[in-house]
């Protein structure tokens, strides 16, 4: 149930009693964002009534319900009983139908190139150096054997010997504060 102190009586009886049956097209709030789809089951949880809502691309929804500005405790999806009232069952089903039709599936092409215009570069003469590539190929052969496996990072193998590999401290500054900490304390300790 929604918190007593703030909500009536009346409203209370709302999120208590089932407001819609199954198969009864609804609008409804998900995180925020308006749906539309119908009311597959109903139970009662312990805020008031669960109604599980499906939306037109099949995906099922738990809600609870809004009703005059209140919203029982669960309310990460709620049915807005006030626009589903107002827009009437066969607005709602046209609203699904146009919601289902407008679905489209969209295929990524993993070897496809993103077109300059999304790229989010505007200035286009700077892209043209990075399109042309390089008629110099150098090559290096390492004197080890082909069954050698260096455990090197992979950005080193990229940029060829660019980057320098980070100087492992001999002590983190954490084992060296300890340690002058320890050393610290040692001095207030009572040798017998």
């Amino acid at each position: 149930m929604a918190k007593k102190q703030n909500i009536s009586d009346a409203i209370l009886n709302k999120f208590n009693k089932p407001q819609f049956q199954p198969g009864a097209a609804v609008c409804f709030y998900w995180m925020g964002r308006i749906q539309y789809g119908y009311v597959t089951t109903i139970k009662q949880a312990s805020w008031g009534v669960q109604y599980m809502v499906q939306s037109c691309h099949k995906t099922r929804y738990p809600c609870g319900l809004e009703y005059e500005g209140q919203k029982t405790q669960y309310y990460t999806g709620y049915i807005h009983f006030a626009t589903t009232k107002a827009l009437g069952p066969d607005e709602l089903v046209r609203r699904i139908q146009i919601e289902s039709n407008a679905r489209t599936i969209t295929t990524v092409s993993l070897n496809a190139r993103r077109p300059d215009h999304e790229s989010g570069n505007d200035d286009s003469g700077s892209r043209s150096n990075v399109a042309k590539p390089s008629t110099k190929v150098t090559k290096t052969r390492s004197k080890r054997s082909s069954s050698h496996v260096d455990d090197q990072p992979s950005v080193v193998g990229v940029h060829g010997g660019v980057t320098k590999k980070p100087k492992v401290p001999r002590k983190s500054k954490l084992e060296e504060a300890l340690e002058k900490q320890r050393n610290f304390l040692s001095g207030f300790v009572k040798k017998d």
